[in-house]
């Protein structure tokens, strides 16, 4: 597990295992001031095993801005070029909303909770999202 304090944007992370599953969890805002941070934090549970099973915990994730989304578009393919899959989980209203306005709905698998989410890396097929290039 490693775990970063919050930066002076507020944001954190850590990584854990749950049953051969790298759980990210996000705490704070994810936008242009913490997008890097995110993804320091995503390449730590991509480094857990391989293929990567990775769920990306946002339940504690207040607000993402274009930059947030840019962070899970490069987090979803750096997962997915190592042969693993991404599930988000947890999202807010909001980033739900946001997901669906900007149709990437279509691209990322999501999850109610962790356990679920990490249930679902372990026993999906690999069915195929839509690419996000």
């Amino acid at each position: 597990m490693r775990h970063t304090d919050a930066d002076e944007s507020g944001f954190s992370w850590f990584v854990t295992q749950q049953d051969g599953v790298a759980v990210l969890s996000a705490t704070g805002d994810l936008d242009l001031a913490s997008a890097d941070e995110f993804q320091h934090g995503l390449s730590e549970a991509i480094a857990q095993a391989a293929p990567p099973l990775v769920v990306a915990d946002m339940a504690a994730v207040e607000f993402c801005d274009s930059s947030g989304l840019n962070a899970l578009i490069r987090a979803s393919n750096a997962v997915e070029a190592a042969g693993g899959r991404l599930v988000l989980s947890g999202l807010r209203p909001r980033l739900s909303r946001l997901l669906l306005v900007t149709g990437l709905d279509r691209h990322f698998h999501t999850a109610d909770d962790v356990a679920t989410a990490a249930a679902s890396l372990l026993t999906s097929s690999g069915q195929a999202r839509t690419p996000c290039v």
